[in-house]
């Protein structure tokens, strides 16, 4: 026996005892498995504000829900209605009580969904954010593959560098995140780690076009459009650099992978990224991707990651194994 801070005594048995919103008693899952015939029979005199009325409504006797109702004011000791001539009132222990089964109903309500998209997985939505590189190949290839498998699962994709990604992780605004190297930030688990090797991006006339492979100082002055420092990948390339002790002719630097396709296609710049962030370049032949020939440019990766603390939802716990299989089957 359980007592609130009222003094009300409550059965444990109530938590679980409660069923449908208004108006009640459409046949579903909660009232036949988890509702008792007592909180179902009070929840209907406390709407229809009387026994009469609530017999007409659920089609038994009048007698039978008085019974019912006396048998909780008798369990908990307590008065949980006014009989007048104009129908039946909640005492404040009524109305605590039909408080008290309104949120566990909520709940239960919660649960259910929950159960039912465990069940089916008709439906869902899942919240991404990902670094902008993997939208031209990885990503939409995979969403595309999800929309016709799990057509019921919505996803929402945000595109912002490595540390806005970690950032919106930890901020509970998203599901999943998928950055450029490690997971940043303590509070983030990873899920899976896919390599992607930087490659020496430029049009097909560069004078390094036809290279098998690139060692970092073969760009000694070579002139590049770069990420902005936010993103992993300018931060391995500045660092590789300062390590061989070169300098890039940098002119020009962006927040949009995009930008740095088109320019490095249309101009003699150089740039650098993964080749599932240039493939329609690559596919079409306006991009040539160069093999960088160095341990730490070849070992980059990208990492799915996800709040230690997050309670997971079905939906995003599916779509979590199916980017972590994918990111398996995928190399470089």
């Amino acid at each position: 026996m359980n007592f609130d801070a009222n003094g009300l005594k409550i059965r444990s048995l109530c938590t679980t005892c409660l069923i449908s919103k208004h108006p009640p008693y459409r046949k579903n899952w909660s009232e036949h498995m988890i509702e008792s015939t007592a909180i179902r029979y009070f929840r209907e005199v406390t709407v229809r504000g009387s026994i009469k009325r609530a017999a007409e409504s659920l089609r038994i006797a009048p007698s039978a829900i008085s019974r019912q109702v006396q048998g909780l004011e008798d369990e908990l000791s307590v008065k949980l209605f006014e009989r007048g001539a104009r129908g039946m009132n909640l005492t404040n222990a009524g109305h605590l009580l039909y408080r008290y089964a309104q949120e566990s109903l909520t709940k239960l309500d919660r649960v259910r969904a929950q159960v039912e998209e465990f069940d089916s997985l008709q439906r869902g939505h899942v919240k991404l954010a990902t670094v902008e590189g993997l939208l031209a190949s990885f990503v939409s290839d995979f969403v595309v593959d999800l929309s016709r498998d799990y057509p019921g699962i919505s996803i929402a994709v945000t595109t912002v560098g490595s540390r806005g990604v970690a950032e919106m992780v930890g901020r509970h605004e998203v599901d999943l995140g998928l950055v450029f190297g490690r997971a940043p930030r303590r509070d983030l688990i990873e899920l899976a780690r896919m390599r992607q090797s930087l490659c020496l991006m430029v049009a097909p006339q560069h004078s390094m076009a036809g290279k098998d492979h690139c060692a970092i100082k073969d760009l000694a002055g070579l002139r590049v459009i770069l990420p902005d420092p936010s993103f992993g990948i300018r931060q391995e390339i500045d660092r590789a650099c300062a390590k061989a002790n070169i300098e890039l002719d940098i002119y020009s630097e962006t927040n949009s992978i995009a930008f740095l396709r088109t320019m490095a296609a249309k101009t003699g710049l150089g740039t650098f990224l993964p080749r599932n962030a240039a493939m329609p370049e690559l596919v079409a032949g306006t991009l040539v991707a160069i093999p960088m020939r160095d341990k730490r440019l070849e070992a980059t990766q990208v990492t799915l990651v996800q709040l230690a603390a997050r309670n997971t939802t079905p939906s995003s716990l599916r779509v979590a194994e199916l980017l972590v299989d994918r990111m398996k089957q995928q190399t470089d």
